[in-house]
């Protein structure tokens, strides 16, 4: 199984065909995997899971705030995937997967039940599609706010215990110097005035306001919001 950027994957599924020739992947053949995991970001507030099962040909992009689209959205992202590959064969010569019929699937899964939690429910449903693998499971988990509240925190919590990269050199919420994609070259940071972790604006899809208002006065980050 290769787990795929959320980067990449929002680009695939939401890019024009110019960034679909930047993010070609040259180094990754998919003909060695038989699933792609992710996760998307849309609209930078909601998070939905990308499970491409290649055994199947079949395209899962699961919204955990509601199923009725859901059919729809995954064949939309099915076609946005038959499109990735071609692009990347015409532009690059590269094979893997071109040929492929990809179709749109539907995956049982809980809903979540509050404004918040969507982060938290599509990582319990990536894992519970990982325990399952090759199957495709019918995801099946608690989604109550008082249980998601506990998830995140302890989620949270073995994130940074797990971490090896320096919370005052690099941003907690990409672990990475510079912003994920292209853009302007000054980088807009963060701290935060309780854990003191940094964070780059852009990750946190803060606008100019809201920007000078975190850096000029006291600002909690979402991880000790929660």
């Amino acid at each position: 199984m290769y787990l795929l950027n959320h980067y990449t994957a929002g680009v695939i599924l939401f890019g024009d065909r110019t960034q679909l020739t930047s993010h070609r992947l040259p180094k990754v053949n998919f003909d060695n995997y038989e699933a792609v995991l992710s996760f998307v970001l849309v609209n930078n507030n909601h998070w939905k899971l990308l499970y491409i099962h290649a055994n199947t040909s079949t395209v899962f992009l699961v919204d955990p705030a509601q199923s009725i689209k859901q059919l729809d959205d995954s064949e939309h992202a099915a076609k946005r995937i038959q499109e990735y590959f071609r692009v990347r064969r015409t532009r690059h010569s590269i094979t893997d997967w071109v040929d492929v019929k990809w179709k749109g699937g539907v995956m049982g899964h809980p809903l979540q039940t509050d404004g918040c939690s969507c982060g938290v429910v599509v990582v319990k449903m990536a894992k519970a599609v990982m325990e399952s693998f090759p199957l495709i499971p019918n995801v099946n988990f608690e989604c109550s706010k008082k249980y998601m509240k506990r998830e995140r925190r302890e989620l949270a919590l073995e994130i940074l215990e797990a971490s090896v990269f320096d919370e005052h050199t690099y941003c907690a919420m990409c672990a990475a110097l510079r912003p994920p994609g292209s853009g302007s070259p000054i980088t807009d940071w963060v701290q935060c005035d309780d854990c003191e972790r940094w964070y780059h604006a852009q990750c946190l899809a803060m606008d100019s306001r809201d920007f000078k208002k975190a850096e000029t006065g006291y600002w909690n980050c979402p991880l000790c919001n929660t």
